[in-house]
């Protein structure tokens, strides 16, 4: 019953109450928020928390500031999604934005090679009717996954 309690209160103090817009700090404590879930509850608790509805870490407009955590693993399956939990099981590496940026492929590269850092590219926002919008996100790579937030500009 206890651990409850503390992924709730582990994401309210990783993201500062007073700023009302997130920022890429706010996405990046959310992913150590998500991995240090993932390291006590392990692999299958933590994926469920990532895609269901009423998870520690899906999309919600009046919690987390609107923030949600989206997992891949290394060759570009979704493996939990917090906000299109329609794209759990695809295989996405191909994907581009509209730019025609493969900004599954550079983030992958990017953890494989740093562990960790931001990458920016466009995304559907399912705050704004997921209107394409840019995008900065920070990935890590734990337990062989990318672990992702992202914020829209």
């Amino acid at each position: 019953m206890r651990h409850l309690f503390t992924i709730p209160l582990a994401i309210a103090l990783a993201l500062p109450a007073s700023a009302q817009t997130p920022t890429k700090e706010d996405a990046k404590a959310f992913v150590q928020a998500a991995a240090a879930s993932l390291q006590k509850n392990g692999r299958e608790k933590f994926l469920m928390e990532v895609s269901s509805p009423k998870g520690a870490f899906h999309f919600a407009e009046q919690q987390n500031k609107g923030l949600y955590i989206f997992v891949y693993d290394e060759k570009g399956t979704v493996l939990a999604h917090g906000a299109r939990v329609e794209l759990v099981g695809q295989h996405r590496w191909e994907a581009k934005d509209p730019d025609g940026k493969p900004w599954i492929q550079d983030w992958t590269k990017l953890v494989q090679e740093k562990g960790s850092g931001y990458i920016a590219y466009k995304e559907f926002n399912p705050a704004a009717g997921n209107k394409i919008m840019n995008k900065v996100s920070f990935v890590a790579l734990k337990e062989g996954m990318v672990i992702g937030c992202g914020v829209y500009q």
